[in-house]
């Protein structure tokens, strides 16, 4: 008789005990792969977001959180920048562009995020190409957004549509909504499998104005203007202290600005908002200026050099100084994954446990199974049936169950993490391919650069099936064929 069909009859008399002792093993295979591909794609993603930035400043604090805020939209900001800070670093010769990026609300969990009408031409993403405006047009005025592709379609929003903001970085049901101050889209990012999917750009004069008038508006409890007293300076600027820079409710404030000029003295002519007053509606004449010359501060700084020579030069420079820091969003990624790969490795070994323990139920299943076995282990030794046939067909059957277990937990694996891909992206608009094989991190170059990862698992639960065969093999290797025919 054929020793796969032996093999296949023997599952199939037992399958329930076979189904079970597979489906314990699936689920230890399942995590194991679930967490590599997981973490492999996720690093994959980060890396190729980071290289898209060679420098990124903001103020003191810390460097991952600073890439974290201003790269991946994640977080909350460190806290801000004088504008004049980003004036002198953009004038600075060894700089080819310097685009700031000012923060402070949301719209439905969509960060806003203020910056300059050139960002969406100077800045290129991994693959060369420009955050270009797919539909529509770039910003012109203030009041008007931009928004990515998953804001559009989570939201619902179209060209020529309003929206009003709530304040802060996080979408809470307490947060002040700027009624006052709606916006309305303008333009529409082209897809990029970027957190810039999830982002809405506006003008920098936007996140001034609509904290401005925030402040300036009447009509509020004794309460809330005892809470707002933090942000609503009189007189001379207030000192700028630690907790405030890091409440992600104030910092991001603009100090209030100076007086207006006299109605005569204003360009243009135009009469400035009194207190109380809000001109959602305010634009700006010069397009490629949409940020007023007094806005007060920004929150980070992407920059971009000349040469990459000036790289780390740049970076030390600016991290000597007492005003701001510089952070390498390629290097702070990699420190992230670092950190996290600490968690990583234990739920791997843990997954590595699950399977182990699952493979030992094999041994226990098929030595369980083996005294009722004994008299039709006699009759096949009896028809000549040779005893390293017998031993084969007792590992084969057990490595077949463990392998059966590996191939359901992969295919488990790559489900969940099609489940858990889904929620990444909405979440920081980074893509995965569940069903994308994962790469295979252990052994010499040939091994990783030709097999799979999960290649190598349905192998390695095979061959570990296998080895938990060995004993209820051997013990049928030494039956006594005379003694359990007689019985």
């Amino acid at each position: 008789m054929h020793t796969l069909t032996v093999i296949y009859r023997n599952l199939r008399q037992r399958w329930l005990s076979t189904g079970l002792t597979a489906l314990s093993i699936g689920l230890g295979v399942a995590l194991v792969t679930a967490i590599t591909a997981l973490r492999q794609q996720a690093q994959a993603n980060f890396d190729n977001v980071a290289a898209s930035y060679e420098l990124v400043v903001g103020a003191k604090g810390s460097p991952l959180q600073l890439v974290l805020n201003t790269v991946f939209h994640l977080d909350v900001p460190v806290g801000n920048l004088p504008y004049s800070y980003y004036r002198k670093l953009k004038a600075d010769d060894r700089v080819a562009y310097a685009i700031p990026l000012a923060l402070g609300d949301n719209y439905r969990g969509f960060r806003l995020v203020g910056t300059e009408p050139e960002y969406f031409t100077l800045v290129r993403l991994k693959d060369g190409q420009p955050v270009a405006v797919a539909q529509g047009r770039p910003f012109a005025a203030d009041y008007e957004a931009v928004m990515g592709s998953v804001v559009v379609r989570e939201t619902g929003l179209g060209l020529g549509q309003t929206f009003v903001a709530r304040h802060g970085v996080e979408d809470t049901a307490a947060a002040e909504e700027h009624e006052d101050a709606p916006f309305t889209v303008v333009g529409i990012l082209r897809e990029t499998g970027t957190p810039l999917d999830r982002v809405i750009f506006i003008s920098l004069g936007s996140v001034d104005e609509i904290h401005q008038e925030s402040r300036d508006k009447g009509g509020k409890s004794l309460l809330e203007q005892l809470e707002a007293l933090p942000a609503e300076p009189s007189g001379s600027p207030p000192e700028d202290r630690p907790e405030d820079r890091n409440d992600h409710d104030h910092h991001h404030h603009h100090r209030k600005k100076p007086a207006a000029p006299p109605v005569g003295d204003t360009p243009g002519g135009d009469k400035p908002a009194l207190p109380g007053q809000t001109a959602p509606n305010q634009t700006v004449a010069n397009p490629a200026s949409t940020s007023a010359p007094d806005i007060d501060e920004v929150t980070a700084i992407i920059v971009k050099l000349r040469s990459p020579g000036y790289l780390f030069l740049m970076h030390r420079e600016i991290n000597k100084g007492k005003d701001a820091q510089a952070a390498l969003p390629g290097v702070e990624v990699q420190k992230l994954f670092t950190i996290v790969g600490t968690v990583d490795r234990a739920l791997l070994l843990m997954s590595v446990l699950v399977v182990v323990v699952a493979a030992v139920s094999v041994l226990v299943a098929i030595y369980n199974s083996l005294a009722e076995r004994r008299r039709e282990v006699a009759v096949l030794r009896a028809l000549g049936a040779h005893r390293r046939t017998v031993f084969g067909w007792l590992v084969w059957e057990a490595a077949m169950t463990a392998a059966l277990g590996g191939v359901v937990g992969v295919l488990l694996g790559h489900a969940l993490l099609a489940v858990a891909g889904s929620s990444l992206k909405f979440l920081s608009g980074l893509p995965l391919d569940p069903w994308r094989w994962t790469r295979l991190e252990v052994g010499p170059a040939w091994l990783t650069a030709y097999v799979p990862f999960e290649v190598a698992v349905i192998a390695g639960t095979l061959v570990l099936g296998a080895v938990m065969g060995l004993l209820p093999a051997a013990l049928a290797y030494r039956t006594n064929v005379a003694r359990h025919l007689s019985e």
